[in-house]
């Protein structure tokens, strides 16, 4: 940088400071002290050298290297944003390897619908559900509650009668999230929800079993980090913790006692 550039800088500083101090007389208390000026760039026109300058630096989330997908996210408790909407298809493993597809549409004023699918053909879970969130920062605190059903059956998968058995059934699902931008490309989110079985059903060759109330069947927490760099589509992963009842992964498992177990799952797919 030229002495001319250097000079600039301390008469600018100079003026800046004098002009942030009270006139004298006009206050008992001393002047505060400015805060630091922090120099952004500067622009030369001849012998003229403009230099910019930022009392108050932007924190990194209010800049634009840090700005928000223009469709949203579809873990990320904001959602994707009023009137837009996306696409999700991937994989979660969960006592075994399933294949999921999720469309989420933001409503606007914090609120986001979805419906989502979970599939192995001995499985098959759909369900619809809605969330609202708020937004502080890089922050983003949501509450969630969703409708699930599913069905399962074994017999046709295996082409035999022997194992002729089919299951059933309606899940209530609360929720809540909380998501944290790390990052101007990545957001994660940790999820939980708990499992409430409305009504539930085991045909097992012809004796239907079912239990004769709704069963909270238990707990998952699941982190997933969403990767955008180029803020269109997005790449995500994670992994869950479950603690449920034996019966809640195993549709034809008909021991509805209250013995819970522990075990993992993973996911990971691709949002459009």
């Amino acid at each position: 940088m030229s002495s001319v550039t250097l000079r600039h800088i301390a008469a600018a500083a100079t003026l800046v400071a004098t002009l942030a101090a009270p006139a004298s007389g006009l206050a008992a208390d001393p002047a505060p002290q400015a805060a630091p000026l922090q120099i952004v760039g500067e622009k030369t026109s001849g012998d003229t050298t403009v230099i910019l300058v930022e009392q108050t630096p932007k924190k990194p989330w209010e800049t634009p290297a840090w700005a928000y997908p223009e469709r949203g996210l579809t873990f990320f408790p904001e959602g994707p944003g009023k009137g837009k909407d996306r696409w999700a298809i991937g994989g979660i493993w969960q006592i075994a390897p399933m294949f999921t597809a999720n469309y989420t549409r933001g409503l606007g004023s914090g609120f986001t619908v979805d419906a989502r699918l979970k599939t192995i053909i001995m499985l098959n879970d759909l369900g619809v559900g809605a969330q609202w969130a708020a937004r502080w920062g890089p922050f983003s605190l949501g509450l969630m509650a969703h409708v699930d059903g599913f069905f399962g059956t074994i017999g046709k998968v295996m082409m035999s009668t022997e194992f002729n058995s089919t299951g059933w059934g309606v899940l209530f699902e609360p929720g809540a999230k909380v998501g944290l931008q790390v990052s101007g490309d990545t957001w994660l989110t940790l999820i939980f929800e708990s499992y409430l079985s409305l009504y539930q059903a085991t045909n097992l060759g012809g004796l239907v079993i079912s239990p004769d109330a709704s069963m909270w069947e238990g707990f998952g927490f699941t982190l997933v980090a969403e990767y955008s760099p180029r803020k269109q589509g997005v790449i995500y992963y994670g992994a869950s913790l479950y603690k449920t009842r034996s019966n809640y992964p195993v549709w034809f498992n008909v021991d509805y006692s209250p013995k819970t177990i522990w075990y993992l799952g993973l996911l990971a797919g691709y949002e459009f």
